[in-house]
This record gives structure tokens, sequence and C-alpha cells, in this order.
């Protein structure tokens, strides 16, 4: 439960920087028992991303690229919609150099 209400603050753009990283956290925490089933990683790969977009926004470059690295990675654990929702949500960012980091990791990565 816990990690379905974190999951829920960390994924509202509402929250910005260490609150929202620290709501993305906890949740991440409290549902790592999870991240065994190939299906459970790539459904929490939208939270490893929100992780991501905090660290960018509290300006820890490294750490939110090996964020993004993590969300691309789980998304791709499993076929299904997982990737391109990420995609989509990243075109909502109004902040470039999030977008930025995102855009090399996805090219790092072909």
């Amino acid at each position: 439960m816990t990690a379905g209400l974190m999951a829920g603050a960390c994924r509202n753009d509402r929250y910005e920087g260490a609150k929202k990283l620290r709501f993305c956290n906890i949740s991440l925490a409290a549902g790592a028992w999870m991240k065994f089933s190939t299906l459970e990683r790539a459904k929490g790969s939208r939270i490893d991303l929100e992780r991501g977009i905090a660290l960018s926004q509290i300006g820890e470059v490294e750490q939110a690229v090996e964020a993004f690295d993590e969300a691309l990675r789980n998304a791709r654990a499993k076929p299904g919609p997982w990737e391109q929702e990420l995609h989509r949500r990243m075109l909502q960012m109004k902040d470039n150099n999030t977008l930025a980091l995102w855009v090399s990791v996805v090219e790092a990565a072909k």
C-alpha cells in the first residue's frame, strides 16, 4: 500500500525536486520485493523515470542519467506499452535539460 501511495505522489507533477525524489525513493524501497518479476519491473519503470526527472531537477545529472537508464531497461524487460509510456511522459516535459538527458540515454541504448 505504501508503494502505491508514494508512487502516485512520485508521478504527480504537483511535486518537484527533492520532495518528488523523496516520494519516488520511498515507493521504490517499499516495492523493491516486486522487482523479481519482469512484468513488475516494466510496470515500475515509470517510477524510475520520475525519479530521474526529480534528480535532474535538483541538479544531480549523473544520477538522473542512471535512473533514466534503469527506467529504459526495466521498460524493455517485458513486451508491452511500457517504453512508449515513458516516451509519452517525456514529451510532456517543459524542462529542456531533463529532456536532453532522456534523449541521450535513449540514443546510447540503441
